[in-house]
């Protein structure tokens, strides 16, 4: 069942989470966008069972395309994920945070697939914010076992992979054993879009 995002809404941070995103962004093969005109479309989060590690999911617009942006913020560097490294962050509340492209975060990937195969949602925010609506499909069979990033934008699990969408569409996906949709509005339409598919390896 989906927990409690615990957050601080009167903090500050410094770089700002869209700041951070604008430099580091247009070295990514997949943005084709201008960071300048980076601008937030959505956001939700998952809660690390640890209570250690951040995890959000930005949906932010550059050119008139939609991105999608997984997050995770961390008190210490994360091992062997340098290059997923966007930035630091100061946060006037919990002090330096290292902010990691998600999908090399085994953090993520668990809350990930676990919302999937649970047909679960996404975190509730303690502050009462807004966030964007997620669910899993479920997906009957398949047993939550560890996991491993494979490729840029696929997460290997056992017998299963999960494909994270870097630009989120409605497109219905074919074999896919379960996925992950959010709902939002793009330019005053209403959508329901896939952002992750569960797969057989």
């Amino acid at each position: 069942m989906a927990r409690v995002a615990e957050v601080h809404p009167h903090a500050t941070l410094t770089p700002s989470k869209i700041d951070l995103l604008k430099a580091w962004l247009p070295a990514q093969p997949w943005f084709a966008g201008d960071a300048a005109d980076l601008a937030p479309a959505g956001q939700f989060r998952f809660v690390d069972p640890a209570g250690e590690v951040g995890v959000q999911v930005m949906l932010v617009t550059s050119g008139g395309v939609l991105y999608q942006m997984p997050l995770t913020y961390r008190n210490e560097p994360l091992d062997g994920a340098e290059k997923a490294l966007i930035g630091t962050m100061e946060h006037s509340v919990l002090g330096t945070r290292w902010t990691y492209d998600a999908l090399s975060d085994p953090v993520y990937a668990a809350e990930l697939i676990r919302t999937i195969v649970e047909a679960d949602t996404g975190a509730t925010v303690s502050s009462g914010a807004p966030v964007t609506q997620v669910r899993g499909s479920g997906a009957e069979g398949v047993e939550l076992v560890a996991g491993e990033r494979r490729g840029d934008d696929v997460l290997a699990y056992g017998p299963y992979s999960i494909h994270v969408t870097r630009h989120p569409d409605e497109a219905e996906p074919i074999g896919a054993l379960g996925v992950l949709t959010a709902d939002v509005t793009v330019d005053g339409d209403d959508l329901t879009l896939v952002l992750a598919e569960l797969r057989s390896a």
